[in-house]
This record gives structure tokens, sequence and C-alpha cells, in this order.
């Protein structure tokens, strides 16, 4: 689904925000290159990027730790990912 608008809802959605929260992204990165989590970089949000592949299909530990790290030091009130 490379190409249909995921990374640009998030941003709508961060740019809308309660300013009073706080917002944080897992970010899935199918390629080498951190496209996504650069465009989100800015945002104001707590930003962690998972690298290798759709996080659904490969193995879950990447995505666990992710996770567990945007929740322990962050703790959000809003968790988003954003799926290759």
């Amino acid at each position: 689904f490379l190409g249909s608008g995921k990374t640009t809802s998030i941003l709508h959605l961060l740019a809308h925000k309660d300013p009073n929260e706080k917002w944080a992204v897992l970010v899935n990165e199918f390629g080498e290159v951190g496209i996504d989590g650069a465009l989100l970089a800015d945002s104001g949000a707590l930003l962690k990027e998972i690298p290798g592949g759709c996080m659904c299909c490969v193995n879950g530990l990447p995505m666990q730790v992710g996770l567990n790290t945007l929740l322990r030091q962050g703790k959000p009130d809003r968790l988003l990912i954003e799926p290759t």
C-alpha cells in the first residue's frame, strides 16, 4: 500500500490534535531510507521507526521493542501506527 496516503493522513491528524495531548507514532519503514519518519520528524509527535518490511509479516520483536519504548519513555495520550 505504498503511496496510498497513510503518512499524509497522520500528518493531517497531528496538525489538528489538541495541543495539550502528547501523541506518538510508530512508523514501519519498508525501505533502507526512513522517508516516512523524516516527514513526521517535525510533527511534534514522539516517533519510533521500525525498519525491515511489513511489521505484520516479519518477526514481531522489533515492533514490540519499538512500541514498548514509546509507551515507557513517552507515555503518550494517543498512539498512531503507520504500517507499510
